[in-house]
């Protein structure tokens, strides 16, 4: 967990916090009841201080302790929350909006179903292995997921939105899933 913490520390500590949420964050946001959200590895805070401005009570899960200060106080209904996802449980039954952007945990899957209030909406978006251009993406195939294994993975939501698209990520090319669900 130290080793993480550290090498995410370092990385965050080299960016600069962006100030608009991710694209599908924007776009599917509003469609839910405001209430309790969960961020999960929220990094530089920048969809949990979104849903905060806009009537959510937020909480902001990351391993780096350094990217979590930047922005803890930033918003009277933001709540930072330094975990280490490898370990981290989410609470069943607990959160009207759950997001996961740029992350991805397998064993957490699970987890973000039950965690969802009846009515409770999950916005997710995460890079896929691309078959032809490995390079594409994270290096370590356990941070990318096959051809439509988000889909398949969150079959029990009723799924409003579902694609796999080509982007551009960081001046890179690279093969996204996005998904959005309601419990």
């Amino acid at each position: 967990m130290k080793k993480d913490r550290l090498k995410w520390n370092r990385r965050h500590m080299q960016r600069p916090a962006a100030e608009d949420p991710s694209k599908i964050v924007a776009e599917y946001a509003s469609l839910a009841e405001p209430g309790r959200a969960l961020d999960i590895a929220a990094g530089l805070g920048k969809n949990a201080l979104y849903l905060a401005q806009n009537g959510f009570t937020v909480e902001a899960v990351d391993i780096s302790d350094a990217a979590l200060a930047r922005y803890a106080h930033a918003h009277p209904n933001l709540f930072a929350v330094c975990a280490d996802l490898d370990t981290f449980d989410i609470a069943p039954g607990r959160y009207d909006l759950i997001l996961n952007i740029r992350f991805l945990h397998r064993r957490l899957f699970h987890q973000i179903i039950d965690a969802l209030a009846p009515g409770g909406m999950l916005i997710f978006e995460t890079w896929i292995r691309h078959p032809e251009d490995p390079s594409q993406g994270p290096a370590c195939k356990d941070y990318l997921l096959r051809e439509n294994e988000l889909l398949h993975a969150f079959l029990p939501l009723r799924i409003v939105h579902y694609r796999e698209s080509h982007q551009v990520e960081g001046g890179r090319p690279a093969l996204m899933a996005s998904l959005v669900g309601i419990r």
